[in-house]
């Protein structure tokens, strides 16, 4: 082994012991369960645990059931928290209850601040405001009867003073915060005997209390081939799809397994007739040729679960059933068992439930999912406007998006009231409502910096503040007469851009699953390092993660084994062992520079334990240029698996950067490298690139622009030379 070898190995072996070691100094004794990430507060997680035989608890945290980070800060005299959770139709609910850690301002001591909550819209309870020096925690139970099967609906209402006398409502002694971490809702249940048809697909995979937590997927007996690691990817996908915003915990299963370890499972059966064996009913004797089977029952392991099998005596007959589960608007008739056809079985790629705009286009309110929208006696509100840009999207340089607002605001207000538009965060632009009489303002024409939206999920934010006459500590202040109202006519247009993008980018694949989206004409590559169950449980889980992004189901990617890379983008999963021979020159982990750079990586990569660490690395393929190669590995075949659970739930998929990222099971374990050199994909305006290459490289545009100055005073100077000269000969 080369020197640089050596010493890339060394670094590489101090920076993953750094990960699982903790310091001689904390050293426990042998029979203690040392935790080096014990200081971390548990991440907040919906849990669902067995109570005793056909009982079951959920426990739901007030931060899963909200988009929003943190506490929950209710300010002002009243102000109000909404958010939601679900709960399957298995589920029939025994008992539930509330628990609510709370604390308000010391001012409101002396004035009994209060909080009502609500389930759908119904009365469950109020607590008294806890004024005192720490929190405190209330419990309110709540009867089942208000809980209805689908999405309920959680209110936190706040009315708070300070005086019984005048009151400023926006005083800042007006605030509560909740614990959302250690306030939760809890939901016992049992679970219904399965009785379902396909045409029920919809309403019975479905995401929230009692619904699909843990599926096991059948590929059949025997080593796992291309086609079954395919089937069980887009199976998958069907399922995660539908579940829309929580993955379940996916595992393989063997078919004579399923009495044994799949109690507690939903189940998706998928493979030849051959393969499934008798898991195949007898009605599908029927199927010839390339006809396709698809059919739901109680799972054999659990009656209160399903079971659906996807099948035919093909392959071709497997694809066309496995398409059909997969998409959405499939009629599926209402029966046990389906048997698909000539021109019924469904071909070509499922449409995605979800795209991202694209630019140089004009879109209504309407088109991007916002309706009318009413702001009426409040003296602030923001109307929220969200919409996904292509990943490689980039615009030009001093571009505009320029908004077309249709609006209207009432009479008797301030003229220092004003609609301010927040994008992604960061003011950018404001509107005044100047007028006494109120207005109605169709085509109010603002443009915004393209340089403030970015690929991936924006968010432009309309905030208003509305401003009212007021004089006096105790004069009355009523703000009925404070009215907004943003219409759905309203427009955004978009300019020109370019397809370009710079990679490696993790923060890019985390936000839109960039470039393997299932979304483009160009395909993609999946690779497994080996065929044991658990890797290839690992590649359906990322599989699942990355088409619930955009809804997509990866009808047109390349599945197989094997360490071979072709001319595209190609995502490898599989053990550091089954890897060690394969890791391209092109990607390499450095521990003491911090960053990820080209080495000896495929050489050094067979000398070090991984421990109990994942690791996910982007490089350039060495082969094909301008090709992505991303590699997700661990040390053995369960921990690839058990790290690929991990990687995907959100507390850890949401840090993921730069160009590398270690993490063990706690997500304040999770540490990400920059790249140290990256490359360029698509095409970029000739004049924008020179501008970038400017702003990239400021010396060089400096001491290029200072040649060519020289180079033309030279030139004068010769001139004027030669000039002088020839008025001296005459």
């Amino acid at each position: 082994m080369n020197k640089l070898a050596r010493s890339t190995a060394l670094a590489l072996v101090f920076a993953i012991a750094s990960f699982t070691r903790p310091a001689t100094a904390q050293v426990q004794p042998e029979d203690a369960a040392y935790d080096v990430y014990a200081r971390y507060r548990d991440d907040p997680a919906i849990t669902t645990q067995q109570v005793e035989p056909g009982l079951w608890r959920a426990h739901l945290p007030l931060a899963m059931l909200r988009s929003e980070q943190g506490p929950i800060r209710l300010d002002g005299a009243e102000d109000t928290a909404r958010m939601g959770f679900a709960l399957a139709p298995q589920a029939d609910v025994q008992s539930a209850r509330l628990v609510l850690r709370h604390v308000s301002g010391r001012g409101q001591a002396k004035a009994d601040p209060q909080l009502r909550l609500t389930v759908n819209d119904r009365f469950v309870g109020q607590l008294a405001g806890v004024t005192t020096n720490a929190a405190g925690v209330n419990e309110v139970v709540l009867d089942p009867s208000v809980l209805m099967t689908g999405f309920n609906t959680l209110g936190i209402d706040a009315v708070q003073r300070y005086t019984y006398d005048c009151q400023d409502p926006d005083a800042p002694e007006l605030w509560t915060d909740i614990d959302t971490t250690r306030s939760y809702v809890e939901v016992t249940y049992t679970r219904h005997p399965f009785a379902g048809s396909l045409a029920d697909l919809g309403a019975l995979v479905t995401a929230g209390v009692g619904g699909v937590d843990h599926l096991g997927i059948v590929t059949g007996d025997g080593a796992m081939t291309p086609d079954r690691l395919r089937w069980g990817a887009l199976s998958a996908q069907a399922v995660s799809n539908r579940l829309g915003y929580r993955l379940p915990d996916i595992a393989p299963l063997a078919p004579g397994a399923l009495t044994t370890d799949a109690a507690g499972m939903d189940i998706v059966a998928v493979g030849t007739v051959a393969e499934l064996g008798g898991l195949v009913p007898p009605e599908a004797s029927a199927l010839s040729g390339d006809e396709a089977w698809l059919s739901i029952a109680p799972s054999p392991a659990d009656p209160t679960h399903f079971m659906i099998i996807a099948s035919g005596l093909t392959p071709a007959g497997v694809e066309g059933a496995v398409r059909a589960l997969a998409q959405d608007n499939f009629p599926l008739s209402d029966s046990d068992a389906l048997l698909l056809s000539g021109a019924d079985l469904p071909s070509g790629a499922v449409v995605a439930r979800k795209r991202p705009i694209e630019a140089g286009a004009k879109y209504t309110f309407s088109n991007l999912g916002l309706a009318d929208t009413s702001l009426f006696g409040k003296d602030h509100g923001s109307v929220e406007l969200d919409f996904d840009l292509p990943a490689d999207l980039r615009f030009r340089t001093a571009g505009e998006a320029v908004f077309s607002l249709d609006f209207a605001y009432g009479a008797g207000l301030r003229d220092d009231s004003v609609v301010n538009i927040v994008v992604n965060g960061e003011f950018q632009r404001a509107i005044r409502l100047t007028n006494p009489d109120g207005e109605v303002m169709p085509g109010y024409q603002i443009g915004i910096p393209t340089s403030a939206l970015r690929p991936g999920h924006n968010t432009v934010a309309f905030e208003v503040e509305l401003s009212t006459e007021s004089e006096g500590l105790c004069s009355t202040r009523s703000m009925r007469h404070l009215a907004f109202v943003l219409k759905d006519t309203s427009t955004l247009t978009l300019p020109e851009a370019d397809a370009y993008v710079e990679l490696p980018n993790l923060a890019l694949l985390a936000e839109t699953g960039f470039p393997y989206t299932g979304l483009g004409a160009d395909g993609f590559a999946i690779r497994a390092g080996d065929t044991q169950p658990e890797t290839a449980a690992a590649v359906w889980t990322l599989a699942a993660r990355l088409g619930q992004m955009h809804g997509t189901v990866f009808t047109g990617v390349d599945f197989g084994f094997g360490l071979d890379l072709g001319d595209q983008d190609t995502l490898v999963v599989g053990t550091r062992t089954a890897l060690a021979g394969f890791m391209p020159a092109s990607i390499s982990f450095s521990g003491d520079a911090g960053t990820v750079d080209g080495g000896t990586f495929s050489r050094d990569f067979k000398s070090v334990d991984l421990g109990d660490n994942g690791l996910l690395i982007e490089g350039q393929s060495p082969s094909f240029a301008g090709r992505l190669v991303t590699v997700m590995t661990a040390e053995t075949e369960q921990r690839l698996l058990s790290s690929a659970k991990s990687l995907v739930q959100p507390s850890h998929w949401s840090q993921l950067e730069g160009g590398a990222a270690v993490w063990r099971d706690n997500a304040a374990t999770v540490v990400t490298q920059a790249p140290a050199t990256r490359f360029a994909v698509g095409t970029m305006d000739p004049d924008e690139r020179a501008r970038m290459k400017s702003a990239q490289s400021p010396w060089r545009w400096i001491l290029t622009i200072a040649g060519i100055l020289f180079a033309l005073a030279s030139v004068l100077a010769l001139i004027a030379r030669y000039m002088r000269d020839r008025m001296n000969e005459s």
